[in-house]
């Protein structure tokens, strides 16, 4: 195992097949994250590498004296449940909700999945809001987003110069990797809503989202949403993960609960 000040490789031989991002600090292992942007996190590994790492690791912060301190990794992770095995008083424990909806093939399949009543409230905030139009622009629409956000008191105080220069950093990186899916949702002109999601491995994750407050009435955010799930499916996405969060439209729109967890040795 090879160490520098900001992460741990594992090689076999001189092939890295781990990467665990974490830092150490007051004789702790911990994640590279800031918790106020990072809903779940975890390591890099080819699969059938998993046990060797674990061990690896565990190894690793038994000589060197130090505890474990890792969150929020996703539940289902393997390395992280094999981890906690090779070590000693280790702790597992539920952390966050992620609510995650899992895609059908077609939008009317999918709408089949919900409730009457939840199916029922959906379509009648299509229609009311059938004038919406969802769109994907290029990163330098963050801006319009930052003023979106900037209505809702929460996000304007959230949003300092920091924070905005980390969203515009990690928008244009993830454009050119073909990851960014800023959608901005429109009525004529004016923006009403605007999402920031991600796409990964068939995965759509909705990270953030703003809303012009005077369009209220038309539900631009659920509207927004509900036509970029629409778009997920139709792109062949399996997952649309909503993050960190148990807020009630969530799982109105046929989330169910998923949890990040925290390790402690």
């Amino acid at each position: 195992m090879h160490t520098d000040p900001e992460i741990l490789l594992v090689y076999d031989r001189d092939t890295c097949v781990g990467i665990v991002p974490v830092h150490i600090a007051d004789g702790t292992v911990r994640f590279i994250t800031d918790e106020r942007v990072t809903d779940v996190t975890g390591f890099v590994y080819l699969p059938r590498y998993a046990d060797d790492i674990a061990r690896a690791l565990a190894s690793f912060t038994k000589q060197e004296g130090l505890r474990i301190e890792l969150y929020p990794v996703e539940q289902n992770d393997p390395l992280v449940h094999r981890l906690a095995d090779c070590l000693s008083n280790a702790a597992l424990t539920r952390a966050d909700v992620n609510p995650l909806l899992e895609l059908p093939v077609s939008w009317n399949d999918y709408l089949a999945t919900l409730t009457s009543k939840s199916r029922h409230e959906l379509r009648r905030k299509l229609r009311k809001g059938h004038a919406v139009r969802l769109e994907t622009s290029a990163p330098n629409a963050i801006e319009s987003l930052f003023e979106l956000m900037a209505h809702d008191a929460r996000k304007r105080q959230f949003l300092t110069p920091e924070m905005r220069a980390f969203f515009a950093a990690i928008t244009t990186h993830f454009f050119r990797n073909g990851w960014l899916r800023l959608r901005c949702a429109s009525i004529g002109n004016t923006l009403v809503a605007a999402l920031l999601t991600f796409s990964h491995h068939r995965c759509t994750y909705l990270y953030n989202m703003g809303i012009n407050p005077q369009y209220t009435p038309l539900s631009p955010g659920i509207v927004a949403i509900a036509l970029d799930i629409e778009s997920a499916i139709i792109e062949g996405n399996r997952y649309y993960d909503f993050l960190r969060g148990d807020e009630e439209y969530k799982f109105r729109f046929g989330a169910r609960k998923q949890y990040t967890v925290s390790l402690q040795a």
